[in-house]
């Protein structure tokens, strides 16, 4: 038997009104006790956000979210229902978003070639543009091909202009400029005549003309630090130095429709071209992802990676009970990546993942374990709950946890600080789906793994659910590498040669002595160490501060700079002279506009020994 399957419209607008109708047909007459199965998308189910869905339904036709099924004929009845299935792992029967609507024929008889129609009434278009293919099943067949839903961003509402943060002089670099629409999809409107300018008033590029974004090439011969403007828009920092690269930009924790509270199609095209990435990581749900899944993170991988343009990183996220908290997986290579899976190491007999005992035995070489949302609770904090807090001391990483993240679209993992405006109690309540989350009290912050002697680095990463990383207010990383390559990004997180942003490419560079970031330095007690700390922000600098702690002497982090830049500007440089008395570590943070959801970059310490 063959089958076809279209769908009447294919077109719409994100967030529309709309209904859908699609035709099934097929070569051979359908009988009682026949199925028909349709699966839609995941972002056909959501609602605001990934966190809730919509109340697919069959029963009310004038209800939300209908579904109906028929055919003509005399008496042909089918009976119609709807179960959680995921879609990227169709033999898993759970999923947050996967509906699977199931029609068995009970009645009649579906002549050959006479079309099924399957109508989703009262519902309208998902807010993440992209094209997906509906997944239909007859009698457990698949059709020719199978049919797609498209959905079209909407008009632009925000402009962003990015730029390297690091080129050498006289090299051609691109700069992209990328309009999005409420959603923060590269929106549909059409920009004429414009001109790229550096903040000077100098022409990079004249009477340009296009829908979206587009990028410019540029040629900088002259060393310094430059941003570029377009109305009243201004990019990031972008410096011109011989022997300076970098930082390179990332979002390493981006969720697709892989996972089964996740959406979304195209992670790595929106990482690269809308949010100006230079590398980035699927790293969606192990338990969601099954033989096909891992097949399709290979493969997304495979087919975006170009050394020196955009890298690609290979991980999954697992949480086995024994490391307490989540916890993402990540690997050098593909081989590697294959091979410590899921289903390369399956849970056993009794009741123990596999995955955890892959990760006892996991060399610091080839994989990286990474922390997040490290002192986060899904819900009210209860006395002695310590809900999907994070206990460095609850598992040995041998050396495989060299980073964590400090922050997410949850909130900030520093310090806990219930009142913070990034706190996991206030973050996702900007966000329309509106969720609140809770800090749980407890050594569970970045702060307190360092006072314990942890030498941890700090990355941002999204964990966005919508295949959208990079976007503002997510969580991204820069790190410092010797070049644009997977092992090169790998070495420089192994090395904690990287920082943390909510977002915004924040340019901040911070030594302490001759340490870079992510460093240790020997010094003597009563020498005279400088601390340098140079920021080139991307709106007004609100707070700029370097904390230490000392070992042995202090009971939490004290501030030896805490200023508010005046006059206002965006840029700021400090040079402090510390005398060390012992060991003692240092980092740097710093606060910007907007003050209704402050932009925030973590700089990872330079920890200071005696010898």
């Amino acid at each position: 038997m063959s089958v076809k399957a279209t769908v009447r419209k294919s077109r719409f607008r994100v967030r529309e009104a709309c209904s859908v109708e699609l035709q099934i047909r097929t070569s051979d007459p359908l009988k009682p006790g026949d199925t028909v199965e349709v699966q839609f998308p995941n972002t056909w189910s959501v609602l605001w956000s990934p966190s809730f869905c919509r109340e697919l339904q069959a029963e009310q036709p004038d209800a939300e979210h209908y579904i109906h099924v028929g055919a003509k004929g005399a008496g042909t009845r089918f009976e119609t229902v709807i179960e959680p299935r995921h879609l990227s792992c169709p033999d898993k029967k759970q999923g947050r978003h996967g509906r699977c609507i199931i029609a068995t024929l009970t009645a009649g008889e579906v002549a050959p070639r006479t079309p099924i129609t399957l109508s989703y009434r009262n519902t309208f278009a998902p807010y993440v543009a992209e094209t997906d293919s509906v997944r239909v099943r007859v009698r457990g067949l698949a059709p020719e091909r199978e049919p797609a839903l498209t959905v079209a961003p909407g008009p632009a509402q925000a402009f962003r202009i990015l730029a390297p943060s690091g080129v050498e002089p006289g090299e051609e670099f691109e700069v992209l400029l990328v309009s999005l629409d409420r959603f923060d999809n590269c929106s549909s409107t059409r920009y004429r005549d414009k001109a790229l300018k550096l903040a000077d008033g100098t022409v990079v590029a004249a009477n340009l003309d296009f829908t979206g974004s587009t990028r410019v090439a540029v040629r900088l011969t002259d060393e310094g630090v430059y941003r570029f403007v377009m109305d009243e828009t201004v990019s990031n920092a972008c410096r011109v130095a011989r022997g300076v690269r970098g930082p390179y930009w990332g979002d390493i924790h981006i969720h697709t429709k892989l996972s089964g509270d996740g959406q979304g199609t195209a992670p790595y095209g929106y990482a690269r071209d809308v949010s100006g990435l230079d590398f980035a990581g699927v790293i969606d749900h192990c338990e969601s992802l099954g033989r096909e899944g891992y097949r399709l993170v290979v493969e997304w991988a495979q087919e975006a990676y170009v050394p020196g343009r955009f890298v690609t990183i290979l991980g999954d996220e697992r949480n086995p009970k024994g490391l307490t908290g989540h916890h993402n997986i990540y690997f050098r290579d593909e081989n590697d990546f294959m091979a410590h899976t899921v289903i390369a190491h399956p849970p056993g007999k009794n009741g123990q993942g596999g995955e955890q005992k892959m990760l006892d035995s996991l060399p610091p070489d080839c994989g990286m374990v990474i922390p997040h949302h490290t002192g986060i609770s899904w819900g009210a904090v209860r006395e002695g709950d310590k809900g999907s807090a994070v206990n460095l001391d609850a598992w040995d990483d041998h050396g495989t946890r060299p980073v964590m993240e400090i922050y997410s679209h949850h909130g900030q993992s520093e310090v806990y600080a219930p009142q913070h405006a990034l706190a996991y109690e206030f973050n996702r309540v900007r966000h329309p789906g509106r969720r609140a989350n809770a800090c749980v009290p407890g050594p569970y912050y970045a702060q307190d793994y360092w006072m314990a002697g942890r030498r941890l680095g700090v990355i941002g990463s999204s964990d966005e659910h919508t295949g959208q990383g990079g976007r503002r207010h997510g969580g991204i990383a820069a790190v410092w590498g010797c070049e644009l390559t997977r092992d090169g990004v790998f070495q420089a997180l192994r090395q904690r040669r990287c920082y943390a942003t909510t977002g915004e490419h924040i340019l901040v560079d911070f030594t302490v002595g001759d340490g870079q970031m992510g460093e240790c330095i020997k010094a003597r007690p009563g020498d005279k160490v400088p601390v340098r700390l140079q920021v080139w922000g991307t709106d007004l600098l609100l707070r700029v501060e370097i904390l230490r702690h000392r070992f042995g002497v202090d009971r939490s982090f004290l501030p030896i700079l805490s200023v508010a830049p005046r006059p206002e500007s965006m840029d700021a440089e400090f040079e402090l002279e510390e005398t060390v008395q012992g060991p003692c570590l240092y980092y740097a943070r710093i606060t910007q506009e907007p003050l209704q959801w402050p932009d925030m970059a973590w700089t990872s310490p330079v920890w200071v020994e005696m010898g």
